[in-house]
């Protein structure tokens, strides 16, 4: 049985939880840009340029993904904690096998050279897991990204 994204938190050693949010997404005209600023909300003077840079990102390709592959993206949940980040983008979608990034005989010249396609594999890259569990509204994608070292 795969973990659970709480045991990955856990497994992670992220620490104590030091804050959480809902972002509602629905019907936004730019939900990228409210997920990127309720990151820089919660992480304000408490991040590196180059960390914030990776979690705009992933906040950006998830929600991008969600909007592009379901019927929308409904909220953003945000838990900061002493060394990471939880960021889960709920949406209305049902398919829950969203995290196969890219067929394990791809040509990575191939997937370089896409001009769509590369959100997840993006997100995998940056975070240290990724997670797709259900969800009340259809299911969440999480990402869980360690705080490097020095970035404060």
């Amino acid at each position: 049985m795969s973990s659970t994204t709480a045991e990955l938190i856990l497994d992670r050693g992220l620490g104590e939880l030091v804050s959480h949010s809902n972002v509602e997404l629905a019907g936004l005209d730019a939900p990228q840009r409210v997920a990127r600023a309720a990151v820089h909300d919660a992480l304000e003077g408490d991040a590196d340029d180059a960390w914030l840079y990776e979690l705009d990102i992933v906040a950006s390709e998830v929600v991008t993904n969600a909007l592009k592959h379901t019927p929308g993206a409904v909220r953003m949940r945000l838990e900061i904690y002493e060394r990471g980040v939880a960021m889960g983008v709920i949406d209305r979608g049902d398919d829950f096998d969203a995290l196969i990034v890219a067929p394990v005989d791809a040509d990575p010249g191939e997937i370089i050279e896409a001009t769509s396609g590369r959100g997840l594999l993006i997100v995998s890259c940056l975070a240290q897991c990724l997670k797709v569990e259900p969800a009340v509204d259809g299911k969440i994608v999480t990402a869980v990204l360690e705080r490097p070292a020095g970035a404060r």
